[in-house]
Order: C-alpha cells, then sequence, then structure tokens
C-alpha cells in the first residue's frame, strides 16, 4: 500500500488525534486494477491524518483492494472517496465506519 500526503499541523481540539487547521487530501491505494465501482460519503468527525488513516484501514478490512481517498475538511463534512474493482457496498461501509466513530452518509 502507498499513501501520498501533505503534512499536517499538530493542533488544538478536534478528534482524539488533533485538528489541522486546513484540509487535505490523503490517497491509499491497493490496488493498480481499474476500478468497477466508485461511492462517495460524507464523513463527520475526520479532523487529522490520524482520521484520515483509520477510515482507510476501516474501509480495507471490508475490501483489501479498494483506493481509498480521504479529503479532510475540519470542523466539517470530510468525504471519503472508495474505488473498487469490485462492487462496493455503501451500506456496509457506512456501518463500518459508523462502528469506528465517524458517520458516514451518501455525498
Amino acid at each position: 500500500m502507498t499513501a501520498s500526503s501533505r503534512q499536517l499541523p499538530l493542533a488544538s481540539a478536534g478528534c482524539a488525534c488533533c485538528a489541522p487547521a486546513d484540509t487535505a487530501t490523503t490517497n491509499a491505494t491497493g490496488s493498480s486494477a481499474e476500478p468497477v465501482s466508485t461511492v462517495t460519503l460524507a464523513v463527520e468527525g475526520l479532523t487529522c491524518q490520524g482520521c484520515a488513516s483509520r477510515v482507510t484501514n476501516v474501509v480495507q478490512t471490508l475490501d483489501a483492494n479498494a483506493q481509498v481517498d480521504v479529503t479532510l475538511v475540519p470542523h466539517g463534512q470530510s468525504t471519503v472517496t472508495v474505488n473498487s474493482s469490485a462492487p462496493v457496498d455503501s451500506a456496509a461501509l457506512q456501518s463500518a465506519l459508523s462502528a469506528a466513530g465517524y458517520p458516514a452518509a451518501e455525498a
């Protein structure tokens, strides 16, 4: 798995990790296959790179080959886009993310 991201400054309130002052995007690629299915979710509570990493891990627990793109919007609604070579079950993703502490809904 490869990841690319912009270094975020440590900040104060927000999630248990920290809360950066601006937005960033992180990408995690598990496969080079062309995506068959894409789901974009609006996710609450993502405020730092640690949150993005946790969300990526949750998604890849359901689909190890999924490509996960997280756009962080601290103190707002972040977006998580999942591309997969297999059909993506949006309801299962929402349930898994909510169970991890990140309420999600179709974007």
